[in-house]
């Protein structure tokens, strides 16, 4: 820069000379040094001015340079932030995508697991059908074989009825193809039909009209369980320790109002049998049995 100046002061004072010269021998020479002065003058405030004009330029230069490059920086920032977050986005959209796809592949599956069972039993019910029609016993359908004997009281159990194992009643009763195993000892002690609501009154009467127990509702039930409860615990405290004391409420025949009291031991269950069987209560007499349930988690009817 300060080589490009000197050069520029040098090319103005050349072209002045000449202008000098040129008027001297035009005879002009009386305004001559005077007009020297006052160039040498301009020249010198020219100088200053330009030097000003270069610092201003080169300032702003740097200040440009600085704005460009904090520009970029900040746009790098920016394309970082929102790479990131488009990776971020990404991600849990295919997490989403991910995780409807297992609940759709869940969905199907328990579907068509409902749907085998559906069709499972739909033919059992067939089957029966046309055994009924075409004049055949009514028994419970033969279970599939097999040489496992380890599926005692399942449903793969060719020998022991599951229904009996797991309520102590079946609905086959004396016609059911499989064994009926009455214990000899359990601490656990069935009467049937022992607890009677109007619901189950109605159903007696007529076990295909399954609307007639909707008069009775919910609330009398619970009044009528807490009353026959609170009648009936402490006689059989009596004998000894109540260990569980369950009544069933299912519709079905042979478990409507059946009642389980699970005693301590074997042989308080075998004392409540003599003391409570052939008695009468509300009208009825008491029919009291052994019952292989000790599990009640298991004791759900087949």
């Amino acid at each position: 820069q300060k080589q490009r100046r000197a050069a520029l002061r040098k090319e103005r004072r050349k072209r002045k000379r000449q202008a000098l010269a040129q008027a001297r021998e035009c005879g002009l020479k009386n305004g001559a040094p005077e007009e020297e002065e006052i160039n040498d003058e301009d020249d010198e405030d020219n100088d200053i001015a330009e030097e000003e004009r270069l610092r201003l330029h080169e300032e702003w230069l740097e200040k440009e340079r600085l704005a460009q490059e904090e520009f970029r920086l900040r746009s790098e920032r920016e394309e970082a932030v929102r790479k990131r977050k488009e990776e971020e986005e990404r991600m849990i959209k295919e997490e989403w995508e991910a995780q409807q796809r297992r609940e759709q592949e869940e969905k199907e599956q328990k579907q068509q697991e409902k749907r085998g069972r559906e069709e499972a039993v739909q033919k059992m019910l067939d089957e029966a059908e046309n055994q009924l029609d075409n004049g055949g016993p009514w028994m419970n359908p033969e279970a599939p074989v097999t040489e496992n004997s380890e599926n005692f009281g399942t449903e793969r159990d060719v020998a022991n009825c599951p229904f009996f194992l797991k309520t102590g009643a079946c609905r086959f009763g004396d016609r059911c193809s499989r064994k009926h195993v009455y214990p000899t000892a359990s601490p656990t002690l069935m009467i049937r039909g022992m607890f009677i609501t109007f619901g189950m009154e109605e159903s007696r009467r007529d076990d295909y009209d399954i609307d007639a127990w909707l008069e009775h509702s919910e609330e009398e039930l619970q009044e009528s369980f807490l009353e026959f409860y609170h009648d009936v615990l402490p006689e059989l405290k009596s004998v000894g320790k109540v260990v569980q004391f369950k009544v069933s409420c299912n519709y079905e025949p042979h478990l409507r109002g059946n009642v389980y009291i699970q005693f301590d031991t074997e042989e308080q269950c075998k004392e409540a049998l003599i003391k409570f069987n052939g008695r009468w209560y509300a009208g009825r007499q008491l029919h009291c049995e052994i019952c292989p349930v000790t599990r009640w988690k298991n004791a759900i009817c087949g």
